[in-house]
């Protein structure tokens, strides 16, 4: 580890690998430096201490930092003000908020740039006006081209559905096709149907199956509940 430094010692302290420097440095408080083009060479300010009189030096590498990087620590104090970061064990959380706050930013320069300087509004305004119209209500165009019949589906629940025979294939010698239905077919007890929804475009039986599938969001435990629940016909046997 590096000593610590004292506000009255002008001397640095480096660490090196040969490629890459460790600097530390007191300037009103301690700065470290990491740099592949810097050693710790002291360079004149132009200032002189009021107090003693000496020229004041510092880091080459503090200097060069100063002079090339003042438009980026402008940048971290303007998006600092309104900041929304917290903290996260994910990394790429981190960088995802901060590119966004700096996107904000610079849609806010744009606009300050684009409108007169008495219309432009301010900083807190902005960013409120663009949180109301990044949640503000959209059309949502919705596809009614329905392969997975999974949970998520809501569609087959709140749209309008009819049945339809199943069109048979150009080419083909099958000319009353069916489909395995979605409802009360199993992998190993196959129901076959030359029914489907036209808008869904999965088979269905056309009696309780394709009530069903548009009615219930778990229309396969509704179908075995109604098969355990119905009543034996009068003429079959009842086992005891």
């Amino acid at each position: 580890m590096l000593p610590k430094s004292k506000k009255a010692d002008t001397t640095t302290s480096v660490i090196t690998n040969g490629t890459l420097n460790l600097l530390r440095f007191y300037d009103k408080r301690e700065v470290n430096i990491l740099s592949t083009a810097h050693d710790d060479t002291m360079v004149a300010t132009g200032k002189t201490n009021p107090v003693t009189r000496e020229p004041i030096v510092k880091l080459h590498a503090v200097a060069d930092y100063n002079k090339f990087m003042g438009a980026v620590d402008r940048s971290d104090q303007m998006v600092s003000f309104n900041s929304f970061r917290r903290r996260t064990l994910k990394w790429w959380k981190k960088a995802f908020f901060h590119m966004f706050m700096l996107a904000v930013l610079n849609s806010y320069l744009l606009h300050k740039c684009s409108v007169a300087a008495a219309e432009a509004l301010s900083h807190r305004l902005f960013r409120r006006d663009l949180a109301m119209q990044l949640v503000a209500w959209a059309p949502i165009t919705m596809t009614c081209t329905i392969k997975d019949v999974g949970d998520t589906v809501i569609l087959r629940l709140t749209a309008r559905h009819f049945p339809s025979l199943i069109p048979a294939k150009d080419n083909s010698k099958i000319k009353n096709p069916q489909q395995n239905c979605i409802v009360c077919s199993e992998p190993n007890a196959r129901k076959r149907t030359r029914y489907q929804c036209s808008s869904c475009e999965v088979g269905l039986c056309p009696d309780q199956c394709f009530e069903l599938f548009h009615t219930r969001k778990d229309y396969r435990r509704c179908l075995k509940r109604k098969l355990t629940e119905s009543p034996a016909p009068a003429d079959s046997p009842i086992q005891g």
